[in-house]
């Protein structure tokens, strides 16, 4: 199979960046043929006479519909997976490729076709309010993207104008959404997309063998140290139980004011950034990772590696987590934002009681256990194989 990604890659690498990489990588691997168009944010600034034209070619780019069409005749490709549009790619893409009569499948990676700071938070707490409105005023009204109405009027007008025609629900054959939980909210929004288009599949993340029969004793959190994180609430928590250490992986925005507002806490370790292989020898020598996030987090990484370590996750019911985590079994869960309650967690976990008589022991197990049945490499391939090739028998009854 000939298969041509395209991605949008942002100002600074995230998961999606990684997830592009993870899969053509493994395509590859499988004999497939892979090539990715790219585009890039690099060249947007805050200047205003830049926010106009980025707000221009976030609506429609040509000049990426002219390099879509290009790639097709080159590489000639069986089908097209997106996994980013935003900001210079723009939905010209879908509307080159519907041209070309090239089956689409698109990644819904975060929220930003129905949200236009792609989060669903406002005010660090979870927000709703456009996700059923074809054009959300309220984004711009409340500045949600970078904090700025003309950013967000950037961003809301680009996804909002395809859904007066339903040209998301047209232009792509099936969205791949990464949880159920995602699945139920892109299905009552303004998106359009029909239940049938909306497939779950995780992503993956590749074996890199069980942790430790004997752990060290500590806790882990690893990734960006920001308040929709809730780090605030994991030091807090660990300030109020000096007899159990943490170990705090990452960099950040909060990260100074937390030290200096807990310089005496001699149980919380700041790590700073560490690379990929340490943080995966931290979570094969710790009792747990906690992800106390405060806003509705996509399929987080860390947790997908957490789980292929054979290591629980202590997490917020909230979210993406909330759908993978059984309380008492792979992990344990908490009221988001909650210091008394993650505190609770902790300590439930560390005298090893867990739910039904789940020993700590078998949680390691039933941990290992969700990543080899969700998340494995293989797991990915035949469930992504599947999607293309559902949309290739299809296109003969694709509307170009």
């Amino acid at each position: 199979m000939r298969i041509l990604f395209v991605h949008n890659r942002y100002q600074q690498a995230g998961g999606e960046d990684r997830a592009v990489d993870l899969e053509t990588r493994l395509l590859i691997e499988k004999g497939h043929a892979v090539k990715t168009l790219f585009f890039d944010n690099q060249g947007i600034t805050d200047s205003l006479f830049q926010k106009l034209i980025t707000l221009k070619n976030a609506i429609y780019n040509t000049a990426s519909a002219k390099a879509l069409k290009l790639a097709i005749l080159e590489f000639r490709p069986d089908i097209i997976h997106v996994h980013n549009l935003f900001f210079v790619a723009s939905p010209a893409i879908l509307k080159e490729a519907a041209r070309q009569f090239i089956p689409v499948v698109a990644t819904l990676h975060n929220y930003r076709l129905i949200c236009c700071n792609a989060l669903l938070l406002r005010d660090n707490k979870p927000c709703e309010i456009c996700i059923r409105k074809k054009l959300p005023l309220a984004g711009i009204r409340h500045a949600c993207y970078r904090g700025s109405p003309v950013a967000s009027a950037m961003v809301t007008l680009s996804t909002a104008l395809p859904k007066f025609r339903n040209n998301w629900s047209k232009w792509v054959d099936q969205y791949i959404v990464l949880t159920e939980f995602s699945k139920k909210k892109f299905t009552s929004s303004s998106l359009g997309a029909r239940p049938e288009q909306l497939i779950i599949k995780p992503n993956f993340v590749p074996d890199p063998g069980i942790g430790k029969s004997v752990r060290d004793p500590y806790f882990l959190y690893v990734g960006r140290i920001s308040s929709e994180k809730g780090v605030q609430v994991l030091v807090k928590a660990f300030n109020d139980l000096p007899h159990i250490k943490v170990r705090i992986a990452g960099d950040g925005p909060d990260k100074a004011s937390l030290m200096s507002d807990h310089p005496s806490a001699a149980n919380i370790e700041f790590l700073g950034d560490c690379s990929h292989s340490e943080i995966l020898e931290l979570m094969k020598a710790s009792m747990a990772l906690i992800l106390p996030s405060i806003w509705y987090e996509g399929l987080p990484y860390v947790m997908l590696e957490a789980f292929s370590t054979g290591t629980p996750v202590i997490a917020s019911n909230l979210g993406a987590m909330a759908s993978v985590i059984e309380d008492g079994k792979n992990g344990l869960v908490f009221a988001p934002g909650s210091v008394k309650e993650l505190k609770s967690a902790i300590l439930r976990f560390n005298e090893n009681r867990g739910n039904n008589s789940v020993s700590k022991e078998n949680m390691y197990a039933l941990a290992r256990g969700t990543y080899l049945k969700y998340f494995h490499p293989e797991i990915h391939y035949q469930s992504v194989i599947a999607i293309y090739d559902q949309s290739i028998r299809k296109i003969k009854n694709r509307t170009p």
